[in-house]
């Protein structure tokens, strides 16, 4: 897959986690004129050096409050046009092509999904989640006979299958077979680029336990993922934690904030980069301080302020001088079995999909979008993230994979991995 579009596709999770951060926190009474309505993102690639700028545009109030109510249906022309939409008002929108003029009225013409969409999509999904999940389980046999191959002693096998299947797999690997196979539009000439846009009405739904959301960056080779549900943020995993510069929220505890300030007496990429190699190094087995820090090339002085941070993060432990990882690491012992359990979702995926398709966007007929005449395959980008999400957590519950939120876990809702293999 295009890594550009992999990227803004974690983007597109990030605006949803966001977007649902705030709307949990909307008071009963309503929200304030002011408050925004939607949360928006786009898969592709734009910029705003001409004018209008999708972010622009979209984060106007009045804009939101006018595509919501296209959302319900179309709307007369003199009607739309008298609208104070902020700038060149709907002419905006028509060079985005947010909108489209038929006839003597204007129509929503992007994938937006209000409340009750979000709504529909949940229950549908849960309910074709089970095949999918049962199609994966049904390839359990093979799937822990890959795992065997990873021989690294504290490492859950289950933590590996939620990173490779889960993460690797469902998410990364599914948003390439639905490109592939049509099932999703993933590029189109618009304004100023090439994307595809996207909007959710802000709601109350909690996305605990529906696990699909990729934070990933690379650092000198190094690829660090978090990958989770959006419930539980923020995060206490790398990538995220090297992305809160110039230092952390007092939501983190005490203990994150202190060892993260001597981190970042470091630049960003270079303490990200050298807690990379020794999470590295630690994949041929445990290792004492000072072979870390040779490692990481760095001093030992160094080396023990990551080493706090690591343990902290529950990403190593130490016994009488020497460490082991605890979470996946995986390097190039790992491709073979690497390729093996993408082989094996990559096949699923695509017979369930074959199979199941045509039926899914039946029973999500409907949609605000779909009504409004906008493609089907133009929505599904998010509408894969709800279903795949579902089917981690019921592999999650089938024991297949680690589970998130098991008790003892002193971060909850997402696991992290490192590797050296470009995924």
């Amino acid at each position: 897959m295009n890594k550009s579009t992999v990227h803004l596709i974690f983007l597109w999770a990030a605006v949803l986690a966001a977007g649902s951060l705030l709307a949990n926190a909307a008071s009963a009474g309503g929200r304030a004129a002011d408050e925004r309505l939607l949360q928006y993102s786009i898969v592709g690639s734009s910029s705003c050096d001409r004018t209008p700028c999708f972010n622009g545009v979209m984060a106007r109030i009045p804009v939101q409050r006018f595509l919501l109510e296209l959302a319900e249906g179309p709307m007369a022309r003199a009607k739309a046009e008298a609208r104070d939409l902020g700038a060149a008002g709907i002419a905006d929108l028509l060079k985005l092509r947010l909108v489209r003029f038929d006839g003597d009225r204007y129509l929503l013409n992007f994938a937006l999904f209000t409340a009750a969409d979000v709504g529909r999509i949940r229950e549908v999904s849960e309910r074709y989640a089970g095949s999918l999940a049962e199609a994966l389980l049904a390839r359990r046999a093979d799937i822990e006979t890959a795992l065997r191959a990873y021989d690294v002693p504290g490492v859950d096998p289950g933590s590996v299958a939620y990173f490779l299947l889960g993460c690797v797999s469902l998410d990364w690997d599914g948003l390439a077979v639905t490109d592939e196979k049509k099932y999703r539009k993933t590029t189109e000439e618009r304004f100023d680029g090439s994307y595809v846009p996207a909007a959710e009405e802000l709601g109350e739904t909690s996305l605990e336990k529906i696990y699909w959301g990729s934070h990933y960056e690379e650092f000198s080779g190094v690829h660090f993922t978090s990958f989770g549900d959006h419930h539980a943020l923020p995060r206490m995993l790398f990538p995220d934690l090297l992305w809160n510069v110039p230092g952390l929220s007092s939501r983190y505890p005490e203990a994150v904030r202190n060892a993260h300030r001597e981190l970042l007496s470091d630049s960003l990429r270079r303490g990200g980069a050298k807690i990379g190699r020794m999470m590295l190094a630690l994949r041929e087995g445990p290792k004492a301080a000072g072979d870390l820090a040779r490692a990481a090339g760095t001093d030992e002085d160094e080396s023990r302020v990551f080493l706090r941070l690591l343990s902290v993060l529950e990403y190593v432990r130490e016994k009488d001088g020497w460490y082991e990882t605890r979470i996946p690491v995986l390097t190039g012992r790992d491709a073979v079995m690497t390729a093996e359990l993408r082989a094996i979702g990559r096949r699923v995926m695509e017979q369930w999909l074959a199979g199941n398709y045509d039926r899914l966007a039946a029973d999500l007929d409907g949609l605000s979008f779909t009504r409004s005449g906008v493609p089907f395959s133009e929505g599904f980008t998010m509408i894969w993230h709800y279903l795949f999400g579902i089917v981690n957590r019921k592999l999650v519950e089938a024991g297949l994979f680690a589970d998130p939120y098991e008790p003892g876990r002193a971060f909850k809702g997402a696991l992290p991995a490192v590797c050296d293999l470009d995924l």
